[in-house]
């Protein structure tokens, strides 16, 4: 079947967090198969030209309208990671996709939106049949209702699937910013369509996607149902219940080939999940003194936690940083790789790196660093990862094969994936972890004890836990079953 995957991200090239690196997972995979999939994103200008493969100029100009003005664009393509990759150059006089940055711009809205009216145009030009528009979050979920009541009849498309990542992003907009693309914005706003639950007089964009798609999938099991409630929809509950027989929840899978040890040439020294337990031990070991001796840190033995996180709400920063202040008492060594776009908490961290200056098992940068955080998974005993809520989570299962264990709060995939190892009614098998169920400081440290106290008391169980963690299976074969699976029933 054929497959048209649009986003934002596309990892590496195009990646600000985890859903550049399912789009490319789960592409490759849907492709080696023997899929035919296309891959549809915007062509930032830091996408640099001699990182992709057969790059050509595939339409040279065709035309978008924005507010009744006809503007210029181009798409390219080339062979990326396995995959067919469409790059929409905006030849637009505001330079929407020439910032340096793929969010964070005051007119994200605009720039999406007429990302997502310029595809459409585009599809309609190649009028080649799609069996599955996959589409990813709300940046692009304006294109449901484009096809549907724009093009319906120009661009053959037999099935629309909306993956929705995290619901906490929804682009609320104006009518006039519809307007803008040539959808009659009014028309739209009303309870049945794309009216926003709080602010009746704003559209809300993940809605259409919502409402328009077939099918709607959540990136874990336990985050379909969540996003379900009151407590954790982000007033899109409602809409999602009334709509819940088309909702899925698939695990991410994470992409092996970006993150393997045995392969990684970030790391110091490499070691494999199949290797024996003394090469791991050691190979982890070397790691950390690497590190120690980079960043001036004397661990002498002790445990290494950390965190590699965006430092937003979602994340529970105020609990990584009272795991910092908690484990260094506790005898262990506090690692946080963090940025955030938040100038309150960008502040405060600042402050607490400040603090820690000097310190010889405390270390903080609040720059993302690809290569540290390769770096520090390899060196990691334990990762922690208290979000208040997480729809899937990458971190935790990157970690495992890292052979770190997880201490990570039990919601989203988080609850999915970690399965704590002083839980009896857990087959030992299973046990890979630690977790906790209120978000409070007490519950993080009293898990965070437990897992310093079995890492010190039973070494036996702690290194048969490492090489259960690191053998266990996250990639994207299984979820790109599951995803087949849906596309095949929706086209029936």
């Amino acid at each position: 079947m054929r497959i048209v995957q649009v986003a934002a991200e596309f990892a590496p090239f195009a990646k600000a967090g985890g859903l550049g690196e399912v789009i490319v997972g789960l592409s490759r995979e849907l492709t080696r198969r023997g899929e035919q999939v296309d891959v549809i994103l915007p062509k930032y200008d830091f996408i640099l030209p001699h990182h992709l493969r057969q790059l050509q100029l595939e339409v040279p100009d065709f035309k978008t309208t924005e507010s009744g003005k006809q503007v210029a664009n181009a798409m390219w393509s080339a062979e990326a990671e396995h995959c067919r990759l469409h790059l929409l150059e905006a030849r637009h006089p505001s330079g929407y996709f020439h910032r340096g940055k793929i969010y964070g711009c005051e007119d994200d809205i605009p720039r999406f939106l007429y990302f997502c009216r310029a595809v459409a145009e585009y599809l309609k030009l190649k009028k080649q049949p799609i069996d599955i528009l996959h589409l990813h979050d709300w940046h692009v979920s304006a294109l449901a209702p484009l096809i549907r009541d724009l093009f319906q009849k120009e661009v053959p498309v037999k099935a629309i699937v909306l993956t929705i990542h995290n619901i906490e992003y929804q682009g609320h907009c104006a009518t006039h910013d519809l307007d803008a693309i040539g959808l009659k914005g009014e028309r739209y706003l009303t309870p049945a369509s794309l009216q926003d639950a709080v602010y009746p007089k704003s559209i809300n964009l993940l809605k259409g996607g919502i409402l328009y798609a077939d099918s709607i999938t959540a990136v874990s099991p336990t985050y379909a149902k969540e996003i379900l409630t009151r407590a954790n929809g982000f007033h899109l509950d409602a809409t999602l219940r009334s709509v819940s027989h088309k909702l899925t929840g698939i695990l991410n899978g994470i992409d092996y080939h970006l993150w393997n040890p045995a392969s990684d040439a970030h790391l110091f020294a490499p070691y494999s999940h199949t290797d024996s337990l003394p090469k791991i031990l050691e190979a982890k070991k070397a790691n950390k003194h690497a590190l120690e001796q980079r960043f001036g840190l004397s661990n002498s033995g002790r445990p290494w936690v950390g965190a590699v996180t965006r430092l937003v709400p979602q994340k529970g920063p105020e609990l990584i940083e009272e795991g910092l202040r908690q484990t260094l008492p506790l005898g262990g060594s506090f690692a946080l790789l963090g940025s955030t776009p938040s100038p309150k908490l960008q502040k405060h961290f600042e402050s607490l790196k400040h603090q820690f200056e000097g310190h010889k098992q405390a270390f903080i940068q609040l720059t993302y660093d690809e290569a540290l955080a390769h770096q520090l998974f390899a060196a990691l005993d334990f990762l922690l990862v208290p979000s208040h809520f997480e729809p899937c989570g990458l971190t935790q299962l990157i970690a495992m094969r890292y052979g770190a264990l997880p201490i990570v709060r039990a919601t989203g995939g988080l609850k999915d994936t970690v399965f704590d190892c002083d839980d009896a009614m857990i087959p030992l098998s299973k046990r890979n972890g630690f977790s906790f169920l209120q978000a409070t400081p007490q519950a993080m440290t009293a898990t965070l004890q437990r897992a310093l106290h079995f890492w010190r008391t039973d070494p036996t169980a702690v290194h048969a836990t490492i090489q259960r963690v690191m053998q266990l299976d996250y990639g994207w074969q299984k979820p790109a079953n599951e995803y087949l699976r849906l596309f095949k029933k929706i086209l029936q």
